[in-house]
């Protein structure tokens, strides 16, 4: 089954430059896929060879899972997790998330990576996504993943990105021309 993972699961464990691109989407900019892929070959290229390996992609999974498992035991749970995300998110967008109904952050984020069913989010769940990110990366299969690679990856979550809240814009505005009931 292929789960949604919300931005809540982006703040949590991005691993990659996608701030970047989410942002750049956002704002409808060009270029933001290249500035991401460059970002993310600086940040993560830890030998200096020009391409990112799958333990180089996963390094700052395992600091950011240590952070987020504030009890140590190899787990986050979904308290743990919604913890970390208002640590992340400024109070007022927390207020605003409690206002307009939606789901608890750190349980959605358990429900989205829990594949074992557990209740709670070990290292292997956490560092999945990225897993799963590399290796759509690495087109050529051959364990690393390169600055075009890596473009081409970015500019299509940025499309993929634009298209969604687009969609998103459609759906706010058909509610909001929907007549009250």
């Amino acid at each position: 089954m292929q789960r949604a993972i919300p931005l809540a699961v982006l703040a949590l464990c991005s691993g990659f430059a996608a701030q970047g691109v989410l942002a750049q989407a956002q704002q409808g900019q060009a270029g933001g896929a290249e500035a991401a892929a460059e970002a993310f070959m600086q940040k993560l290229d830890a030998d200096g060879s020009g391409g990112i390996s799958l333990e180089e992609a996963t390094a700052p999974q395992m600091e950011q899972f240590k952070q987020n498992d504030a009890d140590g035991d190899g787990f986050i749970t979904p308290d743990e997790a919604s913890a970390a995300f208002a640590e992340q998110v400024p109070p007022e967008m927390m207020e605003a998330m409690k206002e307009r109904g939606m789901p608890n952050p750190g349980k959605t984020f358990v429900e989205n990576l829990d594949q074992d069913g557990d209740g709670k989010v070990s290292l292997e769940e956490f560092e999945q996504p990225t897993k799963e990110s590399f290796a759509a990366m690495d087109t050529n299969d051959d364990g690393i993943a390169d600055a075009e690679e890596a473009s081409a990856y970015f500019e299509q979550m940025q499309a993929q990105m634009q298209e969604r809240m687009q969609q998103m814009q459609q759906q706010m505005q058909q509610q909001q021309q929907a007549p009250a009931q």
